[in-house]
């Protein structure tokens, strides 16, 4: 793999290609930027024993021997039109406050692009999901839109969806791109925005307020209020869910990446998406910083027909991923489990969906952030796919967004 040398004067740095010896000052600068401590552990699960990479894919900007920069992707193997293709999604970008403005994001962007561009080895395309605040920056470097794609919200405690939007509940995960702009989820858009043409942190803005109810009275009137929501939520789940007998459905606190991969291959969707190997699953929901449970379904008690991987973080739930891919194979299946879920997680104040996850999300009462009623409420969290090809992958940059069969394990952020 070719190490191109850094040749701009715009800035007193050297960038260049990752080195093990940067381990802990690029964490050391994570949580500067971030405001978030990341363990050695999330680090080496993340890029170093990622099995879709034989090197750790980061550039770094260096300055008298401080490390001030980072450009990371994070390797995945994508299934295009039944091929297998390394991709790499950009990720963990971060540049030191006192070396901003100075076009560092640039000059590590085009050394990662004439490192992997154009060559016969992996990566063979690159894909992210930049804001409107960081998508200026990928699209002067060839990447192209693709389309974009909703977060689903199901409110479960009304009271507690509220305080979370109005109190800017920040759950941030380190992704290429921006913060979230909604009050609920922030795990699309990882931790970082444009300023002044540089990548800055949320880490210095105001944390979220303490609202409190003002007396006894309201807390009885609020929690009543959400006992009734809660009551009829549950109701209309089991009236929209078919009849419970069809299936048995089977709780796994340890993702199981064999019946996984089983079911996957039942129904493979044409759609451009993350392949689910089983060797997929065991390194994907290794990841120290999440845990994730399974739910799959079981018919005739032998045979898994689908699955459903949650995961519980803060006081809400993510729906990381339902199998089949090809969600209509089985959607009843699949509804099983999503009532099987909820069922078990009422408690969470709310429950989100990215992309193409659920068979039909208005029926359980998942919203878009895109459409009425909550893209009144908050800004959406929908995310622009961008695209880039480097030389492997056959017109990416001319697919559509319904070319793409997305959940939110195809993220770096789940």
């Amino acid at each position: 793999m070719s190490n191109p040398t850094s040749t701009s004067t715009r800035s007193p740095c050297t960038v260049r290609p990752f080195e093990h010896s940067d381990r802990t000052e690029l964490l050391s600068l994570y949580e500067q930027v971030f405001g978030r401590d990341r363990s050695v552990d999330w680090f080496r699960w993340k890029y170093e024993d990622n099995p879709y990479a034989d090197h750790v894919p980061i550039v770094v900007a260096e300055s008298e021997g401080d490390l001030v920069g980072c450009r990371a992707f994070f390797a995945q193997e994508l299934r295009i039109d039944g091929t297998e293709r390394i991709a790499f999604q950009p990720c963990d970008t971060m540049v030191h406050p006192e070396y901003r403005n100075q076009g560092l994001f640039s000059r590590m962007n085009e050394y990662a692009l004439e490192r992997y561009a154009g060559t016969d080895r992996p990566p063979a395309l690159c894909f992210n999901f930049p804001n409107e605040n960081s998508k200026p920056g990928n699209l002067k470097h060839g990447w192209r839109e693709i389309g974009t794609v909703p977060v689903y919200y199901r409110p479960q405690d009304p009271i507690g969806s509220v305080k979370a939007l109005t109190d800017d509940e920040d759950d941030r995960d380190g992704s290429d791109g921006a913060p979230a702009l909604d009050g609920f989820d922030r795990s699309v858009g990882g931790d970082e925005w444009v300023v002044d043409g540089e990548f800055g942190s949320g880490a210095d803005r105001d944390p979220p307020g303490d609202r409190a109810p003002s007396d006894d009275a309201e807390t009885s009137v609020a929690d009543a209020l959400a006992d009734v929501i809660t009551s009829s939520q549950r109701a209309g789940d089991r009236l929209v869910t078919d009849s419970d007998g069809e299936f048995d459905v089977v709780r796994y606190e340890t993702p199981p990446a064999d019946v996984l991969e089983s079911i996957y291959r039942r129904s493979i969707p044409s759609g451009i998406h993350t392949n689910r190997t089983a060797e997929f699953y065991r390194w994907r929901c290794a990841n120290p910083a999440r845990t994730y449970t399974a739910y799959v379904a079981v018919r005739d008690g032998e045979t898994p027909v689908a699955a459903l991987l949650c995961s519980a973080v803060d006081e809400h739930l993510r729906i990381v991923d339902t199998l089949p891919r090809e969600i209509e194979a089985e959607a009843t299946a699949i509804d099983r489990l999503l009532a099987a879920v909820l069922a078990d997680r009422p408690d969470s104040h709310y429950v989100t969906a990215f992309g193409e996850t659920l068979p039909s999300p208005i029926q359980y009462r998942f919203y878009p952030d895109t459409r009425f009623p909550l893209s009144t409420l908050i800004r959406p969290s929908a995310r622009t796919l961008l695209a880039r090809d480097l030389g492997g992958a056959d017109a990416i940059e001319e697919t559509a967004v319904d070319d793409w069969t997305l959940s939110r394990l195809d993220l770096d952020t789940s």
